[in-house]
Order: structure tokens, then sequence, then C-alpha cells
């Protein structure tokens, strides 16, 4: 079940609100360390490519050629699931199998790697056992720190590396000085430290990130809502009485107009009654009724609809005759008379409306149109309230 995040207790949205920052953050950290993968892939591929040089230049590859295609397959796979991730990622999805994936393939690129610490056959050149040496110190390197933010893969990569290469001084030891395990473990936790410094400088730049989007986007909401509010009523969304009057001249000169002039019966009482909560309810479920009414005819033109201030609405007809503006005007105090049932614990509150319908004739000003109006409504109130008057 989704829950809305105003719909919490304060504790908890602050609790969600934060698990949300967190997990933006990672997604932020991951986006760019995958980023910085690809960049690095010209560099992956020369250090493969300098491998495969010093490799040829042995008199007998052995293992050792076997050991580097294992290093081209652990590098296809890496980049695949990185690539994989990446797109679960970015469409926000389930990226549990994609993670472990990439897990594997890390400490697979690991393992590959320190398999190339094989010793090479008697009488190999010493320049290409040393290039292979020391393109594997800097591929260790270079891996670890492009994962830097993510430290299960990197770990991962750094433990298979560790292990099989201490395997590989194990297996020779008549070949490897046993020093290199020392020197092995030395260098493994040097580059993790490294690369985890590193990391917290990504997730520091991706905190900054996030934080310049929450920024931006709270800013964009909060000109929108002013936006909104300067021609919108908060309560009821309708607009408010600045757009009637900034508007509703150039609609008037577009077509024939009538107005309607709503005045909720009795309103003062219900909110000396039942509490200005209710008063409000009452004001959006009318608001709602009257939108109900319009929407068939919204098809054609939008008949828009105002709260001029407290329980009185109006709406402008556009491009009907009287007859029909009457039977629209029928139909709004049908359906505000029909919302009570619709006011939860406020469903005993009897709710009508008187309605005063004028048309706006050409070449007369709003404000006359609108008293006009206006007086239309007082009538229908003087005759009993609840029921649609129209202006001589």
């Amino acid at each position: 079940m989704n829950v809305e995040a105003t719909d919490l207790p304060h504790d908890a949205r602050a609790t969600r609100e934060k698990l949300d920052y967190a997990i933006e953050v990672r997604r932020e950290a991951v986006l760019s360390m995958l980023s910085r993968e690809r960049y690095a892939l010209a560099a992956s591929l020369l250090g493969l490519a300098v491998m495969a040089v010093s490799v040829a230049a042995l008199p007998v590859r052995g293992l050792l050629g076997w050991f580097l295609a294992l290093r081209l397959l652990a590098f296809v796979m890496t980049r695949w699931a990185a690539s994989r991730l990446e797109k679960r990622i970015r469409a926000r999805a389930e990226i549990g199998s994609a993670q472990l994936t990439l897990f594997l393939a890390m400490c697979a690129t690991g393992a590959s790697v320190a398999l190339m610490l094989w010793p090479a056959p008697p009488g190999s050149p010493t320049a290409a056992t040393a290039t292979i040496q020391v393109v594997i110190l800097v591929v260790v390197t270079l891996i670890a720190v492009t994962m830097a933010a993510f430290p299960g893969p990197r770990d991962g990569m750094l433990v298979s590396f560790w292990l099989v290469s201490s395997a590989v001084v194990a297996l020779h030891p008549g070949r490897i000085d046993q020093v290199f395990l020392l020197v092995s473990l030395l260098f493994t936790i040097g580059v993790r430290v490294y690369a985890s410094n590193t990391g917290q400088q990504i997730i520091r730049a991706a905190q900054t990130t996030v934080e310049n989007k929450q920024l931006t986007e709270e800013l964009a909401e909060s000109l929108a809502r002013s936006e909104f509010l300067s021609t919108r009523d908060p309560l009821t969304g309708l607009y408010n009485r600045r757009r009637l009057f900034d508007e509703g001249h150039a609609r008037h000169l577009s077509s024939q107009v009538h107005l309607l002039m709503i005045d909720l019966d009795h309103f003062k009482s219900i909110n000396d009654g039942f509490g200005h909560a209710a008063g409000d309810q009452v004001l959006v479920a009318a608001a709602q009724a009257v939108r109900r009414v319009l929407e068939p005819l919204a098809i054609r033109r939008e008949q828009p609809v105002f709260r001029l201030g407290g329980e009185e609405f109006l709406v402008l007809l556009e491009g009907l005759d009287l007859a029909e503006a009457e039977r629209v005007a029928e139909d709004v105090r049908l359906a505000i008379a029909a919302v009570g049932p619709s006011l939860g614990r406020y469903a005993g509150i009897p709710v009508t409306a008187s309605i005063g319908l004028a048309c706006w004739r050409p070449g007369e000003n709003l404000g006359d149109a609108l008293q006009r109006a206006d007086l239309a409504c007082y009538e229908a109130k003087d005759r009993g309230r609840n029921r649609v008057r129209c202006a001589a």
C-alpha cells in the first residue's frame, strides 16, 4: 500500500524523508561511479593491450595465455554487469540481482588480475614480466578507485586479488619470494584506504548534488504555488476575484456570457453552530458540486468558476442562451443541495444555495453585470432561499 508522506505522523515523515535522502545520495553516488567506470574504459583496454603484448613477447606463453583470456572474459563480464546496473538504477528498478552480478564480476576481475602474477617460463624477457607486474598494480589501483563509491564490489575485488595472489605465491615457493605475501597485503590495504577516501569524496559530492536538486525543486514548487495563489482561492482551488477582473472583460468580448451569482444559504449559522472546519468542508464540497455540473460544458469551452469571498461563488457561462443558462443554474442549485451526505461527520448539515442569473449585456461593464446578478441572488433569498432568480 502506498502512503503519501503528508499522511504520516511527523516523526515517521521525518524518518522517511531521511531515508529518501539517503537513497537518493546513494543512487547519485553509484551513477557517478558508473560514469567514471565508463570513462576508465579506455585505460582498462590499454592495460589489457599492454598485457597481451607482454604475454606475446614470452617464448612460451603457457598458462599466462589462458589467464589473459580469463582476464579479458572478466573485463567483458564486469562491463556488462556495470551497464546493466546503471540501466536499472536510472529506471529506478530493483537492483538486487544486478548488484550481486556486479559483485561477482568484480571478484572474478580481482582473481583474473592476480592470476597474471603467475611466474613466466624460464628465459622470459625481464622487460615483459616486469611490465605485466606493473600493469597489474596499476589496474588494481584504477579499478578500486573507479569503484570507490561501491564498497561491496570494490572490496570483493581487492579481497579476491589478495587471496589469489597469495595462492600463486604459495604454489611457487622457490620462484617467488615469500615476502611478496606481506607486500601484497600492504599494497591491498593501501589501495583500499585510498579508494575508501575517494569514495567518501564521491558521496559528499553526491550529497551536494542531491541537496542542490532538492533546493531547485523546492524553489520551483514555491514559484508554482505563488503563481497558483495569485489567481486561485487556496481553499477551493477556484479562480479568485483578481482573476475575474483580469480576464472577465476579454471573455465577454469573445462570446455571449451569463453570470451565476451563487450564495450559500445560512452559511454563518454553519460556522457558528458547527465550527469553521465544517464551514470550510461545506465550501469545498459546494465548489466540487459546481465543477461537476460544468464538466460536460467544459468539453466545448471552459466555464470558469470563481470564489468571490466568504460563501459567494460566481460562474461565467459562455456560449449559452438564456434557457440553457437557466437549466445550468437549476442543475447547480440541485447539486449543491445534494452535497450533505458527502460531508462525513458533518453529514447532518443542510446545505442549499440561492442563485442569481444575469446576462452580461453588450457594452456593459463587469461591475454592472455583477450588481444585477447580485440583486437577483438577493431576490432569491428574499423569496425563501434555495432557488434561482433571473435578473430583469
